[in-house]
């Protein structure tokens, strides 16, 4: 009875039941109709400033697009560094800030007249009298539109020049005083006529 007992033991050890392996799926991500396996790159580039960006395959089968934040930034074709400041073809004043150039408008250097630009500090228009007097219009250094105007040191009357401050009887006996650029004529006995 020893024998079979224990060939029946020996029976009964390779005859219980194997538990079966379990069957588990691949791990990885399905991206754009193709499966990637998990912790891999699916596709990854860089740009002229040396950022990587991409799009990976996580260990848990989760899809990531990846991106970063630049180190430098493009602007009217050149590479700048991150956190340099530059002046552009404008005359703009710029700051490079994680790839993007941002830009404060140039200061105004001239001025609108007659729907011309001039620039700062320019004559737009200048002439003189007949009693060498300048006047004309001007583009300031700061932006602004001077008229220029000055107080004349003669007069003309009948095609003569009269000196500032001087007086004088006209052909029709008026008496005539220079003030200024402004001729200031009187009849005996009458009154003031301003005549230019």
């Amino acid at each position: 009875m020893k024998v079979l007992l224990l060939l029946s033991l020996v029976v009964c050890a390779r005859s219980a039941p194997q538990r079966p392996q379990a069957v588990t799926a691949p791990t990885g991500c399905q991206f754009g109709g193709n499966f990637y396996p998990a912790g891999s790159t699916i596709s990854e580039g860089t740009d002229r400033c040396g950022c990587t960006y991409g799009t990976y395959c996580t260990q848990d089968g989760g899809v990531v697009i990846g991106d970063c934040f630049p180190t430098c930034c493009i602007h009217e074709g050149n590479v700048i560094d991150h956190g340099s400041s530059f002046t552009d073809s404008s005359g703009a004043q710029c700051q490079c800030e994680w790839g993007q150039a941002l830009c404060t408008a140039p200061p105004v250097t001239g001025c609108q007249y007659g729907g011309n630009f001039y620039p700062a500090g320019t004559t737009i228009s200048e002439g003189t009298d007949h009693c060498g007097c300048t006047y004309g219009t001007y583009c300031s250094q700061d932006g602004h539109v001077m008229i220029g105007d000055c107080f004349p040191t003669c007069c003309v009357h009948e095609g003569s020049v009269v000196d500032h401050d001087s007086s004088f009887t006209d052909s029709a006996g008026a008496h005539c005083h220079c003030n200024w650029g402004q001729l200031i004529c009187s009849i005996s006995g009458g009154d003031d006529i301003l005549s230019g």
